[in-house]
């Protein structure tokens, strides 16, 4: 006698925590050994199921379920539990790059640098201005050196 099966599609439950992501999958009437949890190479965490209803009309039940997986996902530190009835599917995020923070400290101090620099050549071009502007005045007005001299 030929597999007839019922496919279903199981109520979830999503936990977001900081470290990582939880779904809570109701299977109730599952036992570990007809339930599998893989990933593949194209970014998807895919759990799938089958268990036998009826023995004398081979009637199975069946389910896949297929979830994208973000890109923050630790692929390699994904657990599954059954307790209960429920499978739970942890989905740890990556742990946060230490550099990554020092390299955007550098980027700050950076830019404040930059800043600076602008601020200081803008200081330095005005005085300098101003100081030409001053020598034009006192040349004009004070053609042969200054107040003290004329006389």
């Amino acid at each position: 006698m030929e597999k007839s099966y019922e496919e279903f599609e199981p109520s979830c439950r999503w936990v977001r925590e900081e470290n990582h992501v939880t779904v809570e999958i109701d299977l109730k009437g599952f036992k570990k050994e007809q339930i599998k949890v893989q990933t593949n190479n194209k970014g998807l965490l895919i759990v799938s199921g089958e268990r036998l209803l009826d023995s004398s009309n081979n009637k199975w039940s069946r389910f896949r379920k297929e979830i994208r997986l973000s890109k923050d996902t630790n692929e390699n530190e994904i657990s599954a539990k059954l307790s209960h009835g429920v499978l739970s599917v942890v989905m740890p995020k990556k742990a946060k790059e230490h550099y990554s923070s020092s390299i955007d400290g550098l980027k700050t101090r950076k830019r404040t640098a930059i800043k600076v620099v602008i601020g200081v050549v803008a200081v330095v071009v005005t005085l300098f201005t101003l100081g030409n502007y001053a020598k034009t005045i006192m040349n004009t007005y004070y053609p042969h050196g200054g107040a003290a001299s004329q006389g």
